[in-house]
């Protein structure tokens, strides 16, 4: 079943991509408006523009759209780190990046459009920040600090980039699965009279074949009978013409049903449906119909009905066939081995005792060597194996081996196309939910838990400890204090309103007293020309 696409889909294209610039622009504009440190209608005028742009080319060209989006994002994320116009981190740019994403996702599943503006802005992002370390002269403990900041901003552009795309990418992969389905409905349903054909084909060829086995079988059978009926009407012409005649006549009848068979079927490579009959049923049935046949068995019989006993009863069935045809009066022995994961069956005549109607059979058997093949494609479909030819006492012997293991296996019905088509479209949709949850995720951990332990290594690196600190002592040179002081020195400016510092102070230290959450309080070391002349410890409250 087609579900024709919307005539006016294509027409409402242009006002939805007007819609989202007008909501994307709205929300630059208020943003921008909002601060009073920024030139709201400049860059107002300039994220309009941006906007107009990434939304227009996300349609056409979506890698070219993401592009431009990723770059203004990185752009503006790369001033508020430098304070260009203002520190205040603008979330607009990264709604942007957000939008055209997702909207690429719906589109492709490339992701070289993703993957290169994330390493670019990344690199840009990180790149800035050294150079401002290097610009204003940063400490290590500075620079660090910045660090988890402009991480943080990387960070928003990465998973602005990669999370929608993520998730656009999954629902497409969705509706794909749910339109294949539909697609798939309508190719059955054009096929669906095809295959009706083909199935009267096969149910005819399985008529078919069974017609030969079973009637086959019993035709010979009634020569058998026949036979027996003519040898013992001693010297009665009479009787002895008439037996003869029938013997005859289910011999020719015989023949033409190959022939007839022989137009109706297609092939071997149906398996025609045996009846649930044993084999000792089987044996049974033809000594009651006159043929000299005993039956050894070594080991439980194979189920009747199943796959390995629906083979053995034709094995069976088709060599005590040709026996009653090739070997008329001649004595026939079915012996059948169960153990060890196969089942062996072995059927040896002892020759004709009286000269058969048909011809002498060869190594393959005669006449009766489309039977046998057609038993040998079936033994080897089974995972077994068939060999004909003369007996150890001469005769003609069927020997059979038909593996049990593959009676599971053979059972096993293949995958259709729907559900092998279906499982597929579920597997990579499956697979593209646990990519989207997965991914950001490992990010979004991966860079705070980066961030927060270089916070804690630079706040564990500028704490003294109260031993420490009773160690110095006034008068002290800086090179005795230092080596007792951790490695960064607390900011300045992060202490407010501090108390003020000796008169003859050149230089004033803080440092940690502990590394707590919130506001810990803090040493305060001076010095004058090199020596330690003050240290103090002030208390900070929020």
């Amino acid at each position: 079943m087609n579900v024709p696409a919307s005539p006016h889909r294509r027409g409402l294209a242009p006002a939805v991509d007007l819609l989202l610039w007008a909501v994307l622009g709205g929300l630059a504009v208020a943003e921008l408006s909002g601060d009073e440190g920024r030139s709201g209608f400049a860059e107002s005028a300039v994220a309009l523009v941006v906007v107009a742009i990434a939304v227009g080319l996300s349609r056409r060209l979506p890698a070219a759209s993401l592009a431009v989006a990723t770059a203004y994002a990185t752009a503006q994320t790369v001033s508020t780190g430098l304070g260009l116009f203002t520190t205040l981190y603008l979330f607009m740019p990264v709604l942007v990046v957000a939008a055209v994403a997702y909207r690429y996702g719906l589109r492709s599943d490339r992701p070289g459009p993703v993957v290169v503006p994330a390493i670019l802005a990344v690199a840009v992002t990180f790149t800035a920040n050294a150079a401002a370390a290097v610009v204003f002269d940063l400490d290590t403990r500075d620079f660090l600090s910045s660090l988890v900041d402009w991480t943080g901003g990387a960070l928003a552009l990465v998973l602005a980039l990669v999370a929608p795309w993520l998730f656009a990418r999954y629902r497409r992969r969705r509706l794909s699965a749910t339109r294949g389905a539909w697609a798939l409905a309508e190719r059955m349903e054009r096929t669906r009279a095809a295959e009706a054909d083909r199935a009267r084909l096969r149910e005819r060829a399985r008529i078919a074949s069974r017609m030969h086995d079973s009637l086959g079988h019993d035709l010979a059978l009634i020569a058998v009978r026949a036979a027996a009926l003519e040898m013992s009407a001693g010297d009665d012409p009479e009787r002895r013409g008439a037996a003869s005649e029938l013997r005859e006549a289910a011999h020719e009848a015989n023949l033409r049903l190959r022939e007839v068979i022989g137009v109706l079927r297609e092939g071997s490579d149906e398996d025609s449906e045996e009846p649930g009959e044993s084999v000792s049923t089987l044996v049974e049935r033809a000594s009651d119909a006159g043929l000299s046949v005993r039956l050894l068995r070594e080991g439980s019989d194979p189920v009747a009905g199943s796959r390995v006993g629906r083979t053995v009863h034709r094995v069976v069935r088709e060599a005590l066939t040709n026996a009653a045809k090739y070997a008329p009066g001649g004595e026939v022995s079915v012996h059948v081995v169960r153990g060890g994961d196969a089942v062996r069956v072995t059927v040896t005549d002892t020759g004709p005792v009286e000269a058969p109607i048909l011809p002498a059979r060869t190594g393959d058997g005669g006449e009766g060597a489309g039977g046998l093949a057609e038993l040998r494609a079936l033994v080897k479909e089974n995972g077994g194996e068939i060999t004909t030819g003369p007996g150890e006492r001469g005769g003609f012997e069927v020997r059979a081996l038909i593996s049990e293991r593959s009676e599971d296996t053979a059972s096993d019905e293949p995958a259709s196309q729907t559900d092998r088509l279906r499982s597929e479209a579920d597997e990579q949709a499956r697979r593209s939910l646990r990519t989207a949850l997965i991914v950001p995720a490992a990010l979004t951990i991966a860079l705070i838990g980066f961030g927060f332990l270089t916070l804690w290594w630079v706040s564990e690196n500028s704490v003294v400890s109260p031993a420490g600190y009773e160690r110095l002592a006034v008068g002290d040179t800086v090179e005795n204090v230092e080596t007792t002081l951790p490695r960064f020195e607390y900011p300045a400016r992060s202490v407010d309103d501090p108390p003020p510092p000796p008169p003859e102070a050149d230089d004033c230290r803080f440092y940690l007293v502990e590394h707590v959450n919130g506001l810990p309080p803090v040493y305060r070391l001076c010095f004058d020309d090199g020596v330690l002349i003050a240290k103090e410890r002030i208390e900070r409250h929020e």
